[in-house]
């Protein structure tokens, strides 16, 4: 249900203005110039990556079972819409402290680095190193070994002091009694195997998406609580480069670093050899994280407050319909304009 939920709630936000597809795409974390627009334009960063490797199959199916359902509708144009059963069922979504956007499922390797640590260090207490690693990544094997060298693992009080970090991240006020259950029947140690998410449904008699989202939303919890709490040491290393710090894509960075040094559009777009859409891409996603970025280059005799204000008088995000109104502007600059825009737009709407 919970999945189902976050559905609807995302077809209500995305206002018909997109197809059935593009909640899929932001749930799976694309990365098209699209997909990032959309999870800043209607305010869905929390739903970005939540379930990379959904398949369309699977996604397909559960849209079939909620327009059987009389959830939603979904048109010739493949365009969806929340119906009035479908309103009732999202107003019960509770309110889920996720952030995919910012860790873009890279939560999910600080939860490999955990479980490897503390399935090794259960052993080392035990005196018994013949175990088989819980994580079979070499890149996540080869973490933890350079992690436990740094800190010294073997040293009296170690282990002790970990699990006390460990305890005191589980106790963090926004953690229910079921996020703390998923985490440690998902944890392995010493004589003690974690369970299978089958396993896990089966026993806490809940649906499986619905138990990995809880879980995601228990490690983002977790992270934020790392994060700004001082009292930990080992923690905050164990989560380093897990946090996105940078909001742009690897390569809109790129785009970004050459704009800085002075290069132009043109010239970018030569120096890199991608595609003309591929560089508007990336500055749309400059116009809309970077605060100190400018789209006046682009719009050199225009008054952009002014269209942002017409703009906003259309309610809509819709480039078709924004093309129709505003026909002497390339879709890449009303992409812009959207970009730069889009709180106003927002603000306008819910008054």
């Amino acid at each position: 249900m919970l999945f189902q939920q976050i559905i609807l709630h995302m077809v209500d936000r995305l206002k018909e203005e997109r197809t059935i597809s593009a909640p899929f795409h932001l749930i799976r974390g694309k990365r098209s110039g699209q997909t990032i627009q959309d999870v800043k334009s209607y305010h869905l960063t929390k739903f970005f990556a939540l379930f990379p490797r959904l398949t369309k199959q699977s996604y397909d199916q559960i849209i079939q079972q909620m327009i059987h359902s009389g959830w939603l509708r979904v048109n010739e144009n493949s365009v969806p819409q929340i119906t009035e059963i479908g309103k009732n069922i999202v107003k019960k979504m509770p309110d889920l402290h996720l952030n995919g956007w910012l860790y873009r499922g890279n939560e999910r390797i600080f939860f490999q680095r955990l479980s490897l640590v503390t399935q090794t260090l259960s052993h080392v207490k035990a005196k018994d190193l013949s175990f088989a690693p819980l994580q079979k990544d070499e890149k996540i094997q080869k973490w933890v070994r350079q992690f436990l060298h740094d800190v010294s693992y073997k040293k009296e009080g170690f282990i002790e002091r970990y699990y006390q970090e460990l305890v005191f991240a589980f106790q963090s006020s926004k953690l229910t009694d079921l996020h703390v259950t998923i985490l440690s029947h998902r944890l392995s140690g010493y004589q003690v195997s974690g369970v299978t998410w089958q396993q896990l449904s089966h026993v806490l008699e809940i649906d499986q998406m619905e138990l990995e989202i809880i879980f995601q939303e228990s490690l983002h919890i977790i992270l934020d609580e790392i994060s700004i709490n001082n009292k930990l040491v080992l923690l905050p290393v164990m989560s380093e480069g897990i946090k996105t710090t940078t909001p742009l894509t690897d390569s809109a960075k790129k785009t970004a670093d050459f704009y800085k040094k002075g290069y132009s559009f043109e010239q970018i777009t030569s120096m890199r050899q991608l595609k003309t859409s591929t560089i508007e891409d990336h500055f749309v996603e400059m116009a809309m994280n970077d605060p100190l970025f400018s789209i006046h280059m682009f719009f050199p005799d225009e008054d952009i407050e002014l269209t942002i204000q017409q703009i906003k008088n259309h309610q809509t995000k819709k480039l078709r319909t924004l093309k129709e109104v505003f026909p002497t502007y390339s879709y890449f600059q009303l992409r812009l304009l959207l970009a730069v825009g889009g709180d106003l737009v927002d603000q306008q709407q819910s008054t």
